[in-house]
C-alpha cells in the first residue's frame, strides 16, 4: 500500500526500538507508521585502543565503522559507534576522553535526518501485523520505504478541555470538552465519581484520537491536576496514541506520543501580549463572548446547588479556548514552520529555534562528511558589537524615504561566504573583526548555500502569491515562515551554546553589517543626500521633495543605485510624511504616505504604545499626541495633554484605564519581594482565593504611591473595583510620559511643578527614576 501523511509527531517504542511516525493522511485518517531496525549511533574522534576495546566490550555495542569527517578546519578520523538503545547514548559517549560528535541528537530526529524526510512523507508499506491494538489511530502500517513528498495540510483534529474541581480537596467534579474536526464542533462533559471521570477521559481521548490537545492554562493547571488525580485514584494516564502517559519535559512543556499538547494561554501570551490574561478578558477581546456566570471561588457550593450551570460553564470554557486557539491561527503558523524546517509539528510547537536550524544544517553536514559537534551546556557572557544605529536629531521631518536591506544578516552571510566550514587562516575574505573566510570559488560554505536557497525559495513563493490569488493566504504564511527560518540562523549562531557557534563568525556578520550601512550613509552624505537616521538594516533619508511623485522617483533611484553598487538588495520600502522623533535611539513615529496599501497608517517604533506594564490611559494618550503631532497640530497636542492630566488628577477617568499589569515569577526568585507591587498584588490574589501560577500576568491599581511599599490592590477583569486609585500619582506619570515627547518640540506642560515626586514604579527590584527610555523600551 502507498500512503501520504503529514507528520504530527515522531518518537520510538522503547521495547524494541521501533521508530513511530504519527499523523494524518491526505484523506484525513489518523495513522501510525512503524519502521523496524533503525539503530542509534554517534562518532568518536580518533579514540585510542583502550577506548575502542571498552566500547566493543559494552553489551550495548553492535558495530563500528571508520569515517573521515571535516572538523574545525581539517579532516579527522572518527569511529562511528552503533548501539542497541537510544537512551544509552548519553552513557556511552562519556566512556572515552576523546571528543564525541552527533551524540545528543534525539533519536527520531536522527531517523528523519538520515532519510532526509520532510513534514509530509510518502510511505510504501503494508498493514502492521499484530500492531493495531497498540495504537489509537485509524491506520497502523509497517514502513518498507519512506521519502519526502510535496507539502499538504490535512484536517487536524483539535481537542480542548477544561476541569472544575474542589479547591479544598482537589477532587475533580467535571471535565468539559470541545472538539473541532472537518469544520464541525462537538462538545460535552464527563461527570460521575472521580475514578469514573478519569477513566472516561482516557477513553474519550483515545476514541476521539485528536492531533492537538489544548485548553486555557492546561500546561500549568489542568495537566498537572490530571496527573495528580490519576495517581491518587490509581488510574493509568493513557492518552497517548500508543496509550502512554504524557511527560513533563524540563518543566517547560508536555510531550505525548503521537499528539501535540499546546496550551492556548501560552500561545495568547506569545502572540497577543494582552493587558489581562484571563480567559474572560481574552475571549471578550477576540470573540465578543465571555464566560458563564459561576463563582469558581465557591465552586463546592456552586456544584452542590447549581450542578447543571457548572457543567455548562465548564463546557463553555473548553469551547472558548478552542475558538481562541483557532482565531489566533497558531496552528497555521506552526504548520508553515514545520514545512520549511522539515520537522514534525510537535517539534516546531514545543522545540526551540535551534531545532529548526539543526534540521537543515545537520542533514547537509552529514551529506558532506562534516562533523557535528554536540551543543554546549555552558553559557558565555562574551559580547560583541551589535547593529549600527545612526542617531536622529529631535524634531519633525518631511517626505522621509525609507530604504530597507532585504534580509540584512543572511545577505552578509551569503555575500562574504561566512560559515564554520570556511573560517580559515588561509581565507582571502577578511572581515572587519579580523576573521578570515575562504572564497566561495575555493569552498562554498554550507550556511551561505542554504540561505541562498531559502532566499530563492522565498522569492519564488512571493512570485506565486501574485499569480495564484486562490492560495494567497497559504503562500503568504509559507514565505513568512521561510523568513523566520532565515533570520533564525543568525540568532542561533550568536548564542554561546549552539553546536555550530563560533563567536568570530557572529561578530564578523554584525561587523560587516555595520560597515556596510555606515559606508552607504557616508556615500549618501558625500553626494548631498541628507541621512537623518539609520538602524541596523534601514536608512531614513530626507528627500527634500515637495510632491509625493518626486519622492517616489527619488526613492526608486536611490534603491536601484545602491543595490547595484553593493551587490545587495536595498529595497525602497516606504515614505513617511511627516516623521517625528524626540532624538533617542530607535524611537520615532511617522505617517506613511507610500506605498498606497499602507497610506494613512501611523507607524510607531520604540514608543511602545501597547506596553502592558504601562496603564491603558498612558498608551492611549501617547497615541493621541502622536496623531496630533503627525497632523502638524503641535499646539493641539499640548492642549490635549494639559487637559487630560488635569482631568485625571480630579478622578474623572474610567478606573479600568489605570490598570498596570506585569508577569510575576515564583516569589522566592526576588530578593526584595515584599517591596514589589506586582508580587504584593499576586499575594493579595492568593489571599482572596484566586488562582496564581508563577509566570502569569497580574493586574493591579496603585491606591497610595506615597506609602512604602507602594499600596496596590489587585484588579480582576469583570469584577467591580471598590478601592480609590491614587489619581495624583497617575496624572503625574501621565505628564512625565507626554512631556518626554512634547519637550523636544518646546511644548512641555507644567500642571505639576515636580512631576518626578514619588512616581517610581514599584515592580522593579531596584526602583529608579523613570525617564522616557524606561517607559518606551
Amino acid at each position: 500500500m502507498n500512503v501520504k501523511m503529514r507528520i504530527v509527531a515522531a518518537s520510538y517504542r522503547q521495547s524494541d526500538v521501533t521508530v513511530e511516525l504519527y499523523g494524518r493522511t491526505e484523506d484525513n485518517k489518523s495513522i501510525t507508521a512503524l519502521y523496524y531496525g533503525f539503530k542509534p549511533y554517534f562518532d568518536y574522534v580518533e579514540p585510542d585502543e583502550k577506548c575502542i576495546t571498552e566500547i566493543k566490550n559494552n553489551p550495548e555495542f553492535i558495530k563500528m565503522e571508520d569515517k573521515k569527517l571535516f572538523l574545525e578546519g581539517k579532516d579527522v578520523n572518527v569511529k562511528r559507534i552503533y548501539i542497541k538503545s537510544p537512551w544509552k547514548v548519553p552513557e556511552l559517549r562519556k566512556i572515552c576522553q576523546c571528543q564525541a560528535l552527533a551524540a545528543d541528537i534525539p533519536f527520531h530526529h536522527r531517523f528523519i535526518y538520515d532519510f532526509d524526510l520532510g513534514s509530509t512523507v510518502e510511505i510504501e508499506g503494508e498493514p502492521a501485523e499484530g500492531e493495531k491494538g497498540n495504537y489509537t489511530t485509524d491506520l497502523v502500517i509497517k514502513i518498507n520505504t519512506v521519502k519526502k513528498t510535496d507539502d499538504f495540510n490535512p484536517q487536524l483534529k483539535i481537542f480542548s478541555f477544561d476541569i472544575e474541581n474542589s479547591i479544598s480537596t482537589r477532587e475533580i467534579f467535571v471535565i468539559g470538552y470541545s472538539v473541532f474536526f472537518n469544520g464541525e464542533i462537538t462538545e460535552g462533559a464527563l461527570t460521575g465519581t472521580e475514578p469514573e471521570i478519569l477513566e472516561d477521559f482516557n477513553k474519550l481521548v483515545q476514541r476521539e484520537d485528536p492531533d492537538i490537545i489544548t485548553g486555557y492554562n492546561i500546561d500549568g493547571y489542568d495537566m498537572p491536576l490530571l496527573e495528580e488525580r490519576m495517581k491518587f485514584n490509581k488510574v493509568r494516564f493513557s492518552i497517548g496514541r500508543d496509550y502512554i502517559s504524557p511527560r513533563r519535559i524540563m518543566d517547560q512543556y508536555w510531550r505525548l506520543h503521537g499528539r501535540v499538547i499546546d496550551d492556548t494561554w501560552w500561545e495568547v501570551r506569545k502572540v497577543l501580549h494582552p493587558k489581562h490574561e484571563t480567559l474572560n478578558y481574552v475571549s471578550n477581546m477576540l470573540l465578543n463572548e465571555g464566560k458563564e456566570d459561576v463563582n469558581r471561588l465557591d465552586i463546592e457550593n456552586e456544584w452542590k446547588n447549581r450542578r447543571d450551570d457548572v457543567i455548562k460553564y465548564c463546557i463553555k470554557d473548553a469551547r472558548l479556548a478552542l475558538l481562541i486557539y483557532r482565531k489566533i491561527r497558531i496552528l497555521d503558523r506552526n504548520l508553515y514552520l514545520s514545512t520549511v524546517s522539515m520537522l514534525p509539528l510537535d517539534d516546531v510547537t514545543n522545540g526551540g529555534t535551534s531545532t529548526y536550524v539543526d534540521s537543515l544544517l545537520i542533514r547537509r553536514a552529514d551529506r558532506e562528511n562534516i562533523g557535528v559537534p554536540m551543543s554546549s551546556s555552558k553559557f558565555s557572557n562574551d559580547t560583541y558589537a551589535g547593529g549600527y544605529v545612526h542617531t536622529m536629531d529631535p524634531g519633525l521631518y518631511d517626505m522621509i524615504v525609507v530604504l530597507d536591506f532585504k534580509s540584512m544578516y543572511p545577505s552578509m552571510i551569503i555575500k562574504y561566504n561566512i560559515c564554520f566550514t570556511t573560517l580559515s587562516p588561509e581565507g582571502t575574505i577578511q572581515a572587519p573583526n579580523g576573521a578570515r573566510f575562504l572564497d566561495p570559488g575555493v569552498k562554498k560554505g554550507i550556511i551561505p548555500d542554504l540561505l541562498e536557497q531559502l532566499m530563492k525559495n522565498r522569492d519564488e513563493v512571493k512570485k506565486q502569491m501574485k499569480e495564484d490569488k486562490s492560495n494567497h493566504d497559504y503562500l503568504d504564511g509559507l514565505q513568512a515562515a521561510i523568513k523566520v527560518l532565515m533570520n533564525t540562523f543568525y540568532g542561533v549562531l550568536g548564542t554561546s551554546f549552539y553546536r555550530f557557534t563560533n563567536r568570530e563568525i557572529s561578530s564578523a556578520i554584525t561587523a560587516y553589517a555595520r560597515n556596510t550601512i555606515t559606508s552607504i550613509i557616508a556615500d549618501l552624505d558625500k553626494s548631498g543626500n541628507k541621512v537623518i537616521y539609520g538602524d541596523t538594516d534601514s536608512i531614513f533619508i530626507e528627500s527634500g521633495k515637495k510632491t509625493l511623485d518626486e519622492a517616489i522617483e527619488y526613492g526608486n533611484r536611490l534603491s536601484s543605485d545602491i543595490s547595484r553598487k553593493e551587490n545587495l538588495v536595498l529595497e525602497f520600502e516606504k515614505i513617511m510624511d511627516p516623521l517625528f522623533s524626540h532624538g533617542a535611539k530607535k524611537r520615532y513615529a511617522g505617517k506613511i504616505v507610500y506605498p498606497p496599501s499602507s497610506a494613512g497608517e501611523i507607524l510607531v517604533r520604540g514608543y511602545e504604545t501597547r506596553r502592558t506594564d504601562s496603564f491603558d490611559l498612558q498608551s492611549e494618550a501617547l497615541s493621541t499626541v502622536f496623531d496630533l503631532i503627525l497632523s502638524r497640530d503641535v499646539e493641539g497636542a499640548k492642549q490635549y495633554a494639559e487637559d487630560l492630566v488635569k482631568e485625571v488628577a480630579t478622578g474623572k477617568i474610567d478606573t479600568a484605564k489605570l490598570v498596570i499589569s506585569r508577569s510575576v515569577k515564583n516569589f522566592s526568585t526576588y530578593k526584595n519581594a515584599g517591596s514589589m507591587a506586582n508580587v504584593n498584588a499576586a499575594k493579595k490574589l492568593i489571599d482572596a482565593g484566586e488562582t496564581f501560577i508563577p509566570g502569569m500576568k497580574v493586574s493591579w491599581i496603585v491606591t497610595d504611591a506615597g506609602k512604602t511599599p507602594q499600596a496596590v490592590e489587585p484588579f480582576i477583569d469583570g469584577r467591580k473595583f471598590t478601592h480609590t486609585p491614587d489619581y495624583v500619582y497617575y496624572s503625574k506619570r501621565l505628564q512625565e510620559t507626554l512631556n518626554r515627547v512634547l519637550e523636544s518640540l518646546d511644548k512641555e506642560i507644567a500642571v505639576f511643578k515636580n512631576p518626578q515626586s514619588k512616581i517610581t514604579d514599584a515592580f522593579e527590584e531596584k526602583p529608579k527614576k523613570r525617564d522616557i527610555e524606561d517607559f518606551f523600551k
